[in-house]
């Protein structure tokens, strides 16, 4: 199911609906050997089951989706799974499980390359920090999300420049 597709079924309230188009093509990729298009159906009915508040349902298939990944070699998808993995820990009020996934879902996505959303995983552990009292570590993702950024502009660039010198100052490596 791709992105438009999704917010369609969002918009309309019709996330049952998609859940069941994802399990068919789950059920598709299966029948075809298609480790990756299993992992990446899987991963978006943990987020389907996300939206719908199901936590365990969603915790499940986000699990399967990070093992699915794994077997299809691919470390951007894994950091996907687990970047929504950290998503629904931080929901359900596991600060710490959440803390943590999303520091594994930074690095498996900067493995993988998948810079745009290192860069929002790397904001979401930034805000993670700073909503739990951890200043110095939220302005240390913060300029490591920067640094990845797509497209950073000049802005983006006084920001890492000016963030980097309470880290500097604290002998914080970045």
């Amino acid at each position: 199911m791709n992105q438009m597709e999704l917010q369609q079924h969002i918009s309309n309230q019709t996330l049952p609906q998609a859940a069941e188009q994802l399990q068919a093509e789950r059920a598709a990729a299966q029948a075809d050997n298609n480790p990756q298009k299993q992992a990446e159906a899987t991963n978006d009915l943990g987020i389907v089951y996300l939206m719908q508040n199901d936590m365990e349902t969603a915790r499940a298939w986000l699990t399967e989706a990070q093992q699915l990944f794994i077997q299809a070699n691919d470390a951007a998808g894994q950091g996907r799974a687990t970047g929504n993995l950290a998503q629904l820990e931080e929901r359900a009020g596991n600060g710490d499980a959440a803390g943590a996934l999303y520091m594994q879902a930074a690095d498996l996505l900067r493995e993988g390359n998948a810079f745009a959303d290192e860069y929002t995983t790397r904001r979401r552990l930034s805000k993670y920090y700073l909503t739990h009292g951890a200043t110095l570590l939220s302005l240390n993702e913060t300029v490591k999300a920067l640094r990845v950024k797509p497209d950073a502009g000049a802005w983006d660039k006084f920001q890492i420049w000016f963030y980097s010198i309470p880290l500097s100052l604290m002998g914080i490596k970045i």
